[in-house]
């Protein structure tokens, strides 16, 4: 019996032993691998084999260490740049457990190029759109630091990802439409619009990923997150997507009508308010058409590869192209993200239309009044002896300063009567 127990523990401590060693031991036999930035210092060969690119050059570290890298060892990497001394590049250093370092392409760096094309689109925007432009790139700023600072940390703690893009979304709405466009209640109006159109859109999300559905795992990326951060629903993930990638394009719905609408209102104050609403909507509806194709061309371009892996494939089906999930989400994103659009162009138009401005149109008694000046007019000149064509360019001539503030079809209604 006492042997019996001592085997036990014996053995109970060996295997102890076994489990902290054998860790510790793979630990130290396992390659160490990380990334470094490097400069091509020398190209040794740069030849094309079968259409494609091969390239063999030295880099040399920030420490000063020489590597040798071959592209056809590097995935694709070598293929697609375009690589000659003095470039930078990222390079995957892996170092065995006998001493070999062996080193892979990665990347190029390009942010020198990306801060001059930057550079240039900011120099446009100002150029064009001066302090407007201004304003506007101070909005960009806005814009990318409530996503990257409160929205992607709130969604990456476990809050609900729909209800963290929507009220960030409403922050965006509003710094931008009121810093680019001005403390007016055109903005207003466009803003109020804006958060009932977003609303929509995250109605027609939800009930259109449900019917169709989407488990939010479509692509690469997002199960990449599921595995990472196991409390962020891909599904509301999806749904959170959808959502901020409508916002931009509702907001320019918006204040589309709604500026369109002050301004044929400022053109013309005697319109009525039925005939004002149908002016601007047919200016909505061509912009609506634009629109919709803008996004449907928006997102294929997403889904291009996709397309062609499945054209490519000898035995392609319509069907199984549609009810792929990748496709399908961008076709769900589509199709909600425009209802949303649509839906919001007569409201923003109706609201601007039947909210009263802070300056009301004249008045019944003032044109009354410029229609008692007018028959005195005429009865003055046909007192003077004249021929026809002289009675009316003088009731013309006599009547023109009167009817300046008027409508041009009031004042060719008065010549035919």
């Amino acid at each position: 019996m006492k042997y019996s127990a001592w085997r036990s523990v014996k053995w109970t401590v060996v295997i102890g032993v076994l489990l902290i060693i054998v860790p510790s031991m793979a630990a130290q036999e396992a390659p160490s691998s990380y990334e470094v930035r490097a400069e091509i210092q020398t190209v040794i060969l740069d030849e094309s084999v079968d259409g494609n690119r091969h390239v063999v050059f030295e880099a040399v570290d920030e420490s000063g260490r020489v590597f040798q890298v071959d592209s056809a060892q590097s995935y694709v990497q070598g293929v697609r740049y375009r690589l000659a001394p003095e470039q930078e590049v990222v390079l995957q250093i892996v170092e065995q457990p006998d001493g070999e370092v062996l080193a892979f392409l990665v990347d190029v760096v390009r942010t020198t190029s990306l801060l001059w094309i930057a550079l240039l689109f900011v120099l446009v925007v100002v150029a064009v759109g001066w302090w407007r432009g201004a304003l506007a790139l101070v909005g960009l700023g806005v814009t990318v630091f409530v996503l990257l600072a409160w929205m992607v940390p709130r969604i990456l703690a476990g809050n609900d990802p729909v209800m963290t893009v929507a009220l960030g979304s409403v922050v965006i709405l509003c710094v931008n439409m009121f810093l680019t466009h001005g403390f007016r209640q055109a903005t207003s109006i466009a803003f109020g619009s804006t958060v009932i159109g977003l609303g929509l859109t995250v109605f027609f999300a939800k009930l259109f990923v449900v019917w169709s559905n989407l488990s939010g795992l479509g692509t690469e990326e997002a199960a990449f997150v599921q595995l990472l951060g196991g409390q962020i629903q891909p599904s509301g993930l999806l749904l959170a997507g959808m959502v901020l990638g409508a916002v931009g394009v509702l907001d320019d719905i918006a204040v589309t009508q709604v500026e369109t609408v002050y301004e044929l209102r400022a053109a013309d104050p005697y319109l009525s308010r039925r005939a004002l609403f149908g002016r601007v909507m047919r200016v909505g509806r061509h912009h609506i058409a634009s629109v919709v194709n803008t996004l449907v061309l928006a997102y294929a371009g997403v889904a291009l590869p996709l397309l062609l892996l499945f054209f490519v494939n000898s035995n392609f089906e319509l069907w199984r192209l549609i009810n792929a999930e990748l496709i399908a989400e961008e076709i769900v994103r589509t199709l909600a993200g425009t209802l949303g659009l649509v839906l919001l162009m007569p409201i923003a138009t109706a609201l601007a239309v039947w909210i009263p401005t802070r300056r009301s149109p004249p008045t019944s008694n003032l044109y009354s009044h410029h229609t008692m000046k007018q028959d005195s007019i005429i009865l003055e000149t046909e007192r003077i002896p004249s021929s026809s064509e002289e009675k009316i360019l003088n009731v013309a001539t006599a009547t023109s300063a009167v009817f300046s503030p008027c409508r041009a079809s009031d004042f060719a209604l008065f010549q035919k009567c």
